[in-house]
């Protein structure tokens, strides 16, 4: 049954989520931001075309203290002014033949996506809700740390005396991602630097301070986001920390360690206060509100990124085998090993933490079980 919201100390998180036959990955998805947030509360837009329906999936996360409002049917929709952006938009055989159908089909998604963030975060705001995630069921907010194999530092445009400055305070252990604690939540750690000022004459990029979370004139912060490929990691590695019982190959954040360089971002995604969110409709869903949002373009001086994962050719299937391998066509790869990390001292992951929240039997009903009957589902 479901039971009263959990409301964590010292905030809980919120998320806004577009879906579309998503029910193989999504268990995996709310487990993992459920215990790294902690997420709590969950606005979903279910396309009226999917084949799968998830409300079964979102019961069960009910039970463990999720507040989930499932929006069906394009029900906040508000139509726009281009005939393409109206709900009662139905292509047809002569639509298809138009020269630029493919086009509007593409605008139409974007502002699907617009009308869906922006009436999800107007409402998040008319709870009073804070902090808010706007990614896709395949995208998972990581902590940022450091890679060695980072190249120069983006403000740093050929210029090594500033690439330099950034490295000593890495080395120097002074800068805030050199400080970042993966064995807190994500609201645990945000809550830390929240009223810190950065010291006088000290650049906000080099500072052991991330003032990012409480600027009142941004409330919108863009993190990089960077691919992972569906290239197989050692077995007896990617289950190291891994619970008994459990198998990490059927977790795509415990089973996929190959990344792209954090050199090479794809387009951000967002995070949001809601509770100072706009009114007005978003601007897109890559940077919300336009200037109003920093970041985007300086990820060494972020404390959170965006991992975008492939997946397991199960989890991809419906949208096709050429998009697969598209995303796949990763040249050159960097082994990630932060994701699954929850704790470094006891070398624990996500999972086990899960585990610790909500009881092992619970934990395996709430992931790997409802995993593999939608795979199943999916296979009939």
């Amino acid at each position: 049954k479901p039971v009263k919201e959990d409301r964590p100390l010292p905030f809980s998180w919120s998320a806004c989520l577009l879906i579309k036959d998503n029910n193989i990955i999504l268990p995996e998805w709310l487990a993992y931001h459920y215990t790294v947030l902690p997420l709590r509360r969950l606005i979903v837009g279910v396309d009226p075309s999917s084949n799968f329906d998830p409300q079964p999936i979102f019961d069960m996360y009910a039970t463990i203290g999720m507040n989930i409002t499932v929006w069906k049917n394009h029900s906040y929709w508000i139509d726009g002014r281009k005939f393409h952006e109206k709900k009662e938009f139905h292509p047809d055989e002569d639509f298809y033949k138009l020269e630029h159908s493919y086009r509007y089909i593409q605008d139409r998604l974007v502002y699907h996506q617009k009308i869906f963030y922006s009436q999800c975060l107007r409402t998040l705001k008319s709870e009073n809700r804070t902090w808010t995630t706007v990614i896709d069921t395949d995208e998972y907010l990581a902590f940022n740390y450091y890679d060695p194999l980072e190249r120069g530092v983006t403000w740093c445009v050929n210029n090594a005396t500033c690439d330099e400055e950034y490295l000593d305070t890495i080395r120097g252990g002074t800068h805030f991602r050199t400080k970042l604690n993966q064995s807190a939540t994500a609201a645990e750690y945000i809550a830390k630097n929240v009223g810190q000022k950065v010291p006088s004459g000290v650049n906000p990029r080099l500072s052991s301070v991330d003032d990012k979370f409480d600027n009142p004139d941004e409330p919108c912060i863009v993190l990089s986001r960077y691919l992972f490929v569906s290239k197989e990691s050692d077995k007896e590695g990617i289950q190291r920390g891994v619970d008994e019982g459990f198998n990490a190959t059927n977790f795509n954040t415990l089973r996929f360690r190959h990344r792209s360089s954090l050199a090479v971002a794809q387009t951000g995604k967002c995070i949001v206060d809601a509770s100072r969110s706009p009114s007005n409709l978003i601007k897109g869903p890559h940077r919300l509100y336009g200037k109003e949002c920093t970041g985007g373009n300086a990820q060494a001086a972020m404390s959170f990124r965006v991992h975008h994962y492939v997946g397991s050719w199960e989890s991809f299937r419906l949208r096709g085998e050429k998009l697969f391998k598209e995303r796949n066509n990763l040249h050159s790869a960097v082994v990630d090993n932060t994701t699954p990390q929850y704790s470094s001292p006891e070398n624990l992951t996500w999972l086990s933490q899960f585990v610790k929240l909500v009881g092992k039997e619970k934990a395996l009903d709430l992931t790997q079980r409802i995993h593999l009957h939608e795979v199943w589902e999916l296979e009939k």
